[in-house]
């Protein structure tokens, strides 16, 4: 038997953001309709961080396989990421291992790109200010893919200390040409750190939230009629990026129900503490992908997106880098 192994780099050679914000399509629409298989992650503590293990079968496009990722939040003091891990995928008639690929950027990627599909289908069309809370690796992926699928006139990006959000705006502006949709003939967004987290919302449409913060990271009463907000940074039921606010007055759609109320501490605060029921979730997102509920903030003033991630995410996405790498020739091919 061979195994490809499929690197980082590989990964970026061959997915672009609209690629990625599709194969989040079928994996959502696969969650949503029951066509896939995908058990709550199991966690184990491991001391200075936490170890999951997420498997996935997605029946519709056939894909098998498993996540092992790391989440050490001291990692960047060292220089490392504070997510690290690998995806197997395993061919799904014989269930024999037939990729191992690079889980670190596959999870940046796929966090972002869940994102992004959900600013396609709740933000106002017209909106083209990003506000950026966190300046981290999904910070950056989350505006990668995002300015990639639509056209932004300004990016905001704010972090606690101020000096990360400097450099990732920094780092951005080294390459604006990037940051616009393939082939759309429209000048570069303008990208700037800001300190402020009232100024950073003003006139934004779409808001990221992707720390990892226990408290709010901004006053969701500063946020403007119709904005667009995605969480994607707290996954543990003791942490919170966004006020109880937000989640009573917004158009609540969630990757997935049952992951939600045991990790989404956004939500399992609020109601834990009587100010929603679990009826407020209005909708899963890839039950608006199958048409079984609309797009948009359905009569909400504002909408918001809460993610924690799930395998069928880094299976659809795995399944996409390993196509393109083997069409493309890349990747090591190793005896196994």
């Amino acid at each position: 038997m061979t195994l490809r192994i499929v690197s980082a780099a590989d990964i970026d050679a061959v997915v672009g953001p609209t690629a990625a914000v599709d194969a989040m399509r079928i994996a959502f629409r696969g969650l949503s309709t029951g066509t896939a298989n995908v058990p709550i992650r199991a966690h184990l503590d491991a001391g200075g961080g936490l170890v999951l293990l997420m498997p996935a079968h997605l029946g519709e496009s056939a894909g098998l396989g498993a996540k092992i990722v790391s989440v050490f939040p001291e990692n960047p003091s060292s220089g490392l990421p504070a997510i690290l891990g690998a995806v197997i995928l395993l061919d799904a008639a014989t269930g024999r291992p037939k990729a191992l690929l690079d889980g670190t950027r596959l999870t940046a990627i796929r966090t972002a790109a869940g994102s992004g599909l959900a600013v396609e289908l709740l933000a106002d069309p017209a909106a083209d200010v990003l506000a950026v809370f966190g300046a981290g690796v999904q910070g950056r992926s989350h505006v990668e893919i995002i300015a990639g699928t639509r056209r932004l006139a300004e990016i905001r990006i704010v972090s606690r200390s101020g000096a990360s959000a400097t450099a990732l705006a920094e780092r951005l502006n080294a390459r604006l040409e990037t940051l616009v949709p393939p082939g759309a003939d429209v000048e570069p967004p303008r990208v700037v750190a800001i300190s402020d987290p009232t100024a950073a919302l003003r006139d934004a449409g779409i808001v990221i939230a992707a720390t990892t913060s226990t408290t709010p990271v901004f006053a969701s009463a500063d946020l403007e009629d119709g904005a667009h907000v995605s969480a994607v940074g707290s996954f543990r039921p003791d942490m919170q990026e966004v006020d109880a606010d937000l989640v009573r007055r917004a158009r609540i759609v969630v990757d997935q129900r049952e992951a939600i109320w045991a990790e989404a501490g956004d939500l399992i605060r609020p109601r834990d503490e009587g100010l929603i029921d679990e009826d407020a979730i209005d909708a899963e997102l890839g039950e608006i992908v199958a048409g079984r509920s609309p797009s948009g903030a359905n009569g909400y003033p504002v909408t918001y997106f809460k993610s924690v991630g799930n395998a069928a995410q880094d299976v659809a996405i795995a399944e996409a880098a390993l196509a393109g790498a083997e069409a493309h020739g890349l990747g090591v091919v190793a005896d196994f």
